[in-house]
């Protein structure tokens, strides 16, 4: 690590020891120059969260970041969503991500590739998980049907029927050829 890089550590380090450690990450990255906020991204992935459970006036910082277009566009913005994948959500706070998410669903798909699918899994039931992606397969980009398709196959929908899950893997198998052919 160099001097920046341990600067940015050890400011972030001393935010998440604050009880409104949401607010002031969020003002940080806010006020931080555009050419910091890759590495620091990468950096706060490394040691955020630091607990297991977050309050709500800490969990206020996940949704601006995944509602910000300044950092999703970021090379690092996986990092951050894997960092999320440790975290014990309550119904509250999942509820406002799986809103925040499919606001921003499209470009969570073009960055992220696993670290977002961990993400879909844990935040959503995996029934209302289906119900959306049946809603969301007639106009959604190739990148939101590659998410969908491995989620599809790689999780476990014993609660959905075998017909009903077969019927979507072969609309998005159709609706991927077609746009292949153009």
């Amino acid at each position: 690590m160099n001097d920046k890089d341990i600067k940015i550590k050890t400011e972030i380090e001393g935010i998440l020891k604050n009880n409104l450690s949401g607010v002031k990450l969020k003002t940080y990255f806010e006020d931080m120059p555009d050419k910091k906020i890759r590495r620091a991204i990468h950096i706060l992935a490394a040691i955020y969260p630091d607990k297991e459970i977050i309050s709500d006036n800490n969990f206020l910082f996940i949704p601006y970041m995944l509602s910000n277009k300044k950092m999703l566009s970021q090379q690092s913005f996986p990092d951050f969503i894997r960092s999320l994948n440790l975290i014990n959500f309550n119904e509250h706070q999942k509820s406002i991500l799986v809103n925040t998410i499919k606001e921003n669903l499209q470009a969570l798909c073009e960055i992220c590739t696993f670290e977002l699918d961990d993400l879909l899994i844990k935040i959503f039931p995996k029934s209302d998980l289906f119900k959306y992606f049946e809603a969301l397969i007639e106009n959604c980009s190739n990148a939101v049907l590659w998410h969908i398709s491995n989620i599809l196959r790689y999780e476990d929908f014993s609660n959905i029927s075998d017909e009903a899950l077969e019927n979507l893997k072969d609309h998005i198998l159709s609706i991927s050829i077609g746009s292949q052919a153009r």
